[in-house]
């Protein structure tokens, strides 16, 4: 069953890829052309695929997305006031790029970062013990929890307070490997740093594994609303539908039993 639901989704991601639903638009078109059949079909389609262009590259159909996935975590600064006496900051990779056989982290990683250490100083400043752990291995040879580590120490962030759990690829693992560890450390609460584009999925997931974060987004993305469709709507759009596509899943895992 949940090999049959795995597959299901793959395919539909695939409809989250512009060239994708492109490349199958021009296939579909083709093969009635063939068989010289059904041209309203063929017109059908192809008005279809320029609407679908407009749509998404004019930046409504993100700004809609952009509010649905981010709206409740714009103003969180507050809850910071609900720290307790250990608090625990779990913070999310965003990835590592390879520029010239160098591994660096992805631009996305440094806002969380920043975010984290804003909420580990406060913690400090007054006194409250404070940890940090970075989750993420990613695919390079260095984990992105290693990269992390290095960045926050060169802020200051003592390596007695940074926690490292490098084995997790995905959001998935990112909550399964770390819950355990959050756990041991019984905190007083649990603060959840990722982009606010990422955050809903995230939280499902920490809950899933029996946490409640509090959540902490370190950047938000939208679209703005053109006249001409441009690329920057429609590469925004695209991220945020694959991440509304993951948010069902986690729903319908949760529903059938099957995560965790």
């Amino acid at each position: 069953m949940k090999f049959l639901l795995d597959l299901l989704f793959r395919v539909l991601q695939l409809f989250a890829e512009p060239y994708f639903l492109l490349f199958l638009a021009v296939v579909i078109i083709a093969l009635l052309k063939r068989k010289n059949k059904r041209k309203n079909l063929r017109i059908g389609i192809g008005v279809l695929v320029v609407l679908m262009i407009i749509f998404i590259g004019n930046g409504f159909l993100g700004k809609l997305i952009s509010g649905y996935l981010q709206k409740s975590y714009v103003n969180t600064s507050e809850m910071k006031n609900a720290a307790g006496q250990n608090p625990v900051i779990v913070v999310l990779g965003g990835g590592v790029v390879d520029i010239n056989n160098t591994e660096k982290l992805h631009t996305m990683s440094f806002s969380r970062i920043v975010t984290a250490y804003q909420l580990y100083h406060e913690f400090k400043k007054n006194n409250i013990p404070c940890k940090i752990i970075i989750s993420g291995k990613g695919k390079g040879h260095t984990s992105e929890a290693e990269l992390f580590s290095e960045n926050f120490k060169k802020m200051g962030v003592s390596d007695f307070d940074i926690i490292k759990e490098d084995k997790s690829m995905n959001t998935y693992q990112n909550a399964k490997f770390s819950s355990p560890i959050v756990k041991k450390m019984a905190p007083t609460s649990v603060y959840l740093v990722t982009s606010g584009f990422h955050m809903k999925r995230s939280v499902a997931l920490f809950q899933t594994f029996g946490l409640k974060p509090i959540p902490q987004a370190s950047d938000f993305i939208n679209t703005e609303i053109t006249i001409f469709p441009n690329s920057y709507n429609a590469a925004f759009t695209f991220v945020m539908l694959k991440e509304i596509l993951g948010i069902w899943q986690v729903q319908i895992y949760n529903n059938l039993g099957m995560n965790g």
